[in-house]
């Protein structure tokens, strides 16, 4: 069976290395699924047996496909027709589909009032964890906070330069210690060339290479793990997955009523999703790093400027075309991959962000030159 996607929109594309959703088309076979710009440029080809659906069917808007073998790498597909016949395939893309229960007009009223008990359920389910995720005790979120780890950072080298690890745990305990979090926040650095860093429950933020290397200076890296310290602060990433897997799932997972291995929560693709932030969390997080560079009397530009830069890379084409450039918005503004998903996207606009989180060029440097310099080494 060959699929193709009819609509530009069927599909989109993201490289994980800029925040932009490109328009694809799909083709898939039991062997594997390919993905092309309208060029017919390939951005993407994965064996199907190793594809994830990453998201809920009956409940996300889109279908979104993960692979192990290029984390970061993602493809939503919200084309009715075209998750039908992915799902056709068998095996992991069953879950494409979407599942609509069809319920006679005769059980309406019954309807009604599930309608209202699960909506009071489901208000309970959101609110409870925002309640118990600050007292699940710390030697129960560290072994998850590492399974975790070692589940979405799978094979990656670690960056082990003694210095560049030295300058960049001093940067956090200086942000830990000014925070309201108690316990020591351990930051790790893996080779990885994806802009990205994020925090994990027990107090631990993973940092990939990417975000050092496209670094400007140590502002920037400070204004982000500024924003991860914010998450770990709000207890962000363990409401996530509470409010995913239920708080039965997850003590018996740290106190070994299940396999000790992450995977039990349905592999790294689930793991991400649970961990993704709501946009109110997203701007609480903001505001938290901002609080704590001032009460240091840091200089906190950088987070803004980070926004500028993600606001760039949004605007160059995929890797391979450098010569081609994205569509250009109608009325001259630059692209804006959060604002143009709009609900669909769990970030607030990076122009938002940007402005919201704009300061001055003022205050005490973040790192020294020589700290800098060792971190800009770390994987070397």
């Amino acid at each position: 069976m060959a699929l193709s996607a009819t609509l530009p929109t069927a599909a989109r594309f993201y490289d994980g290395v800029r925040p932009v959703a490109w328009p694809v088309q799909v083709r898939a076979t039991p062997a594997e699924l390919v993905a092309s710009l309208a060029d017919g440029r390939v951005v993407l080809r994965w064996p199907t047996a190793e594809i994830e659906v990453a998201s809920d069917a009956e409940h996300e808007p889109h279908a979104l496909l993960v692979c192990a073998r290029n984390p970061g790498t993602r493809l939503a597909i919200e084309d009715d027709a075209l998750r039908q016949s992915l799902a056709e395939l068998g095996g992991n893309l069953s879950r494409a589909a979407n599942r609509r229960p069809r319920i006679a007009p005769a059980l309406g009223g019954v309807v009604a009032a599930r309608a209202v008990t699960i909506g009071a359920m489901a208000f309970a389910a959101e609110m409870l964890p925002n309640v118990v995720a600050p007292f699940v005790p710390h030697a129960w979120q560290r072994p998850l906070g590492d399974s975790v780890v070692a589940s979405m950072t799978g094979d990656m080298p670690k960056c082990t330069g003694i210095e560049g690890q030295q300058a960049l745990q001093k940067l956090i305990d200086r942000l830990q210690q000014v925070s309201t979090y108690e316990r020591r926040i351990d930051v790790t650095v893996v080779q990885n060339p994806v802009v990205n860093a994020f925090a994990v429950p027990g107090g631990r933020l993973i940092v990939f290479s990417g975000l050092i290397d496209k670094a400007s200076g140590p502002e920037e890296v400070a204004g982000v793990l500024a924003h991860e310290v914010g998450h770990v602060v709000h207890h962000h990433s363990m409401k996530g997955l509470l409010r995913a897997y239920g708080f039965d799932m997850l003590m018996k997972l740290v106190t070994g009523g299940y396999s000790s291995d992450v995977q039990t929560l349905g592999g790294a693709g689930g793991v991400l999703l649970a961990l993704r932030h709501s946009r109110e969390a997203e701007r609480e997080a903001d505001h938290t790093a901002l609080e704590l560079m001032d009460k240091l009397g840091m200089r906190a530009d950088g987070l803004s400027t980070f926004f500028g830069k993600l606001l760039e890379m949004q605007n160059k084409p995929p890797q391979g075309d450098k010569d081609k450039q994205p569509p250009a918005d109608p009325t001259g503004k630059p692209r804006d991959a959060a604002e143009e998903m709009g609900i669909l996207s769990t970030h607030p606009p990076t122009l938002e962000r940007l402005e919201a989180t704009k300061r001055p060029a003022t205050g005490a440097p973040a790192m020294t030159e020589r700290e800098w310099k060792a971190l800009r080494t770390i994987c070397r």
